[in-house]
């Protein structure tokens, strides 16, 4: 005999009317500083006695807590994998200024990338490849307060006269 799963707790219990069901989706949804029974009553159409009633025996407030924190970790996790993919794509922005740099010093016209530009995108573009290939996903995300943003110094380098 296969043990059916538990239900994640904001999910429809075992035994859970739906109707109960229905209007616990209601609270659930609803953003935490706004949570009222009286409210969910309303709109689920049912007493307010019942909704007390139903709140306490399928323990709500617990739920609907459960399911906060589930969203958060979504996002968190969703946070991290953008984190993770610009850091990627910085990484990649400073290897193409680096090839820039270097493709500058071999074969392309002087007149096409000045000298002077080139030296700047090879100096730009090394340093923006190392920062992001030392610098941690925690440390982009604030772990370290001392560690400036490897954009926000290119920028600044950028707008520096030559």
């Amino acid at each position: 005999m296969v043990e059916a799963s538990s239900p994640a707790r904001w999910e429809r219990q075992h035994g859970e009317p739906s109707r109960a069901y229905a209007a616990f989706r209601t609270l659930r949804d609803t953003a935490p500083s706004q949570r009222r029974l009286d409210d969910v009553a309303a709109t689920a159409h049912v007493t307010s006695r019942s909704v007390r009633m139903w709140a306490a025996k399928w323990d709500w407030w617990d739920r609907a807590e459960a399911w906060d924190d589930e969203c958060y970790r979504v996002d968190d996790q969703e946070r991290l994998d953008a984190i993770r993919t610009m850091h990627a794509n910085h990484r990649r922005a400073g290897r193409a200024l680096l090839m820039k740099g270097l493709a500058s010093f071999n074969g392309v016209e002087a007149s096409e990338i000045p000298l002077v530009v080139a030296a700047r995108l090879l100096d730009l573009g090394a340093k923006l490849e190392r920062q992001t290939l030392i610098v941690s996903v925690a440390e982009l995300q604030g772990a370290k307060a001392e560690t400036e943003d490897a954009w926000d110094r290119l920028a600044a380098e950028l707008a520096q006269p030559s």
